[in-house]
């Protein structure tokens, strides 16, 4: 059933392409940016609706951008957002670098200065983790010593 005056209840209707629906994520993107946040279905006709939601999807997934309401109409740029906001849109960011087989964005081991920086900062991480587990230890140690004695003089431990 076909409905010519509706796009949205055209069932024959071609689907978006995947470059209708990048462009919407770049103008998404830099919209956003500059406005501090932008409604997804802003500036679109009913043909571009599934683009631009598409669009917002993608940014959300690629972390981007997330989703500041319950209906999911506007977005707000995270950090990440910003960055590629800043340095050539989103089309930049898909040239940069592919994702790697480990999970998660690429570009984890780019620098030695990085990987030696991110070392230095686990180190601290475990001298810090170690540091508090030895006097939560020691802390139990004296409350033991400290319930020894109320038991060995007869001391109760709550007193009225």
């Amino acid at each position: 059933m076909s409905d010519a005056s509706d796009p949205l209840l055209d069932d024959d209707a071609p689907q978006e392409d995947a470059s209708a629906v990048e462009r919407r994520t770049d103008a998404l993107l830099a919209r956003a940016f500059s406005e501090s946040g932008a409604d997804v279905f802003a500036d679109g006709d009913a043909n571009e609706l599934e683009a631009s939601k598409k669009a917002a999807d993608r940014l959300v997934q690629l972390k981007l951008g997330r989703f500041t309401d319950d209906g999911r109409t506007r977005v707000e740029l995270t950090n990440a957002g910003r960055y590629w906001a800043m340095h050539g849109g989103y089309f930049a960011f898909l040239k940069e670098e592919p994702p790697s087989g480990r999970g998660g964005g690429g570009g984890g081991d780019r620098s030695p200065e990085f990987q030696q920086l991110r070392m230095t900062y686990m180190k601290l991480r475990l001298n810090t983790f170690w540091l508090t587990f030895g006097l939560s230890i020691a802390g139990f140690v004296i409350s033991l010593v400290s319930i020894g004695i109320a038991l060995y003089t007869g001391e109760p431990f709550f007193r009225r």
